[in-house]
């Protein structure tokens, strides 16, 4: 159930990111709140379910911004591989550890959708800029951990666990008494 409500919020993130948040003027930056998602998913899900989940919305990632398809699942699963192989060594679900969790991650996701691209379109002179990668990675710092927050408290909202107590409960063994 967790898998198909984090598919419809990244798809809705994904459609604020690129239509609203768009139109902000380029000193204060584009945040990115899909990809906060993407590291939540991939640190919170198991790892068959989180890479599925983490495939399609890589695909929905392509068909919005992508021009070669297959670059952002590709990044994604590598990222996902590459966490829950971090998660057995060391502890990243504190919350201490979200922000340079989610900054590292968007730098090695970056870097890798960089090299790609220069690999697969040498042709074409891409750079590196900095400065934008910079004001990114400090939009980001500054949305983690309140997104991190809200994606939690809709994780706890969409599966209550009182209401699944409510009917686990014990019962009577007298039919009679109430």
């Amino acid at each position: 159930m967790p898998v198909i409500s984090y598919f419809f919020l990244g798809i809705l993130l994904l459609l604020v990111q690129t239509s609203l948040l768009n139109i902000l003027p380029a000193w204060i930056g584009t945040p990115d709140p899909f990809f906060v998602l993407i590291v939540f998913v991939a640190i919170r899900l198991e790892l068959i379910k989180g890479a599925m989940l983490l495939l399609l919305l890589g695909l929905i990632m392509d068909i919005f911004s992508g021009i070669f398809l297959g670059i952002y699942p590709i990044t994604y699963l590598l990222l996902l591989f590459l966490l829950h192989s971090l998660a057995k060594k060391l502890a990243i679900q504190e919350e201490v550890h979200r922000i340079p969790l989610v900054l590292a991650s968007y730098l090695f996701v970056n870097g890798l959708l960089f090299s790609f691209a220069t690999f697969l379109a040498p042709e074409n002179d891409l750079l590196w800029n900095w400065k934008n990668m910079l004001l990114q990675v400090l939009l980001l710092g500054l949305l983690t951990f309140p997104l991190f927050n809200l994606f939690e408290s809709i994780d706890t909202w969409l599966a209550p666990r009182k209401a699944a107590m409510f009917f686990l409960r014990t019962k009577h063994k007298n039919t009679f008494r109430d």
